[in-house]
């Protein structure tokens, strides 16, 4: 596409596709009158209140792109600790604050040998108490450690992609999904 554009003190301070369009403009804007009008294949984008060729700033337009993509993953990242994993027909938590809880719950029953006591109450994602026998603790506590570090790992892995995407097109094919197939996991878990 041809871009037609006056510069004054090397800025663009006017442009148009069309040739005749701006040399109407300029009867409005006598500042401009007696300017050469240019013609270029360049993009040029309004930026920051001016007009600038877009090649003179897609690194920045690129870090911005990057920047909106990391903090989509961050939203996306908190939305899938926040959404737990279901064991025996129950919703608990699996953020990392969870995983920490049920690491040290491990640990204490571990160091007291608790192995004896038939069951534990733990509380699941609406803050109702769940009965739980030792094993099943266990491998609830499983499920919510792994479940943590997908999520962590896949955190990581979109973070790093994201910073070392080099183009638009290599960003805009990073696809931020945190799903798993929920229907396995539930299944697996009745």
């Amino acid at each position: 596409m041809t871009n037609y554009y006056i510069e004054k003190e090397n800025k663009i301070v006017l442009f148009d596709t069309n040739k005749q369009k701006l040399i109407s403009t300029l009867g409005f804007m006598p500042q401009y009158k007696g300017f050469e009008i240019q013609q270029t294949d360049k993009e040029i984008i309004e930026r920051d209140g001016g007009f600038v060729f877009v090649e003179d700033v897609t690194d920045e337009l690129l870090q911005e792109a990057k920047e909106m993509k990391l903090a989509q993953n961050k939203e996306a990242y908190e939305a899938a600790l926040k959404s737990g994993v279901t064991y025996k027909g129950s919703l608990f938590d699996c953020d990392t604050l969870a995983a920490v809880r049920v690491m040290g719950q491990m640990a204490a029953m571990q160091a007291m040998a608790i192995e004896e006591e038939p069951a534990i109450d733990w509380f699941n994602y609406n803050y109702q108490p769940v009965t739980l026998t030792i094993p099943e603790f266990m491998e609830l506590a499983g499920l919510i450690t792994l479940n943590t570090r997908r999520i962590e790992t896949l955190n990581c892995g979109f973070n790093t992609a994201i910073e070392a995407a080099a183009t638009f097109e290599e960003l805009d094919a990073i696809t931020v999904d945190y799903t798993e197939n929920k229907e396995e996991s539930e299944e697996s878990n009745e």
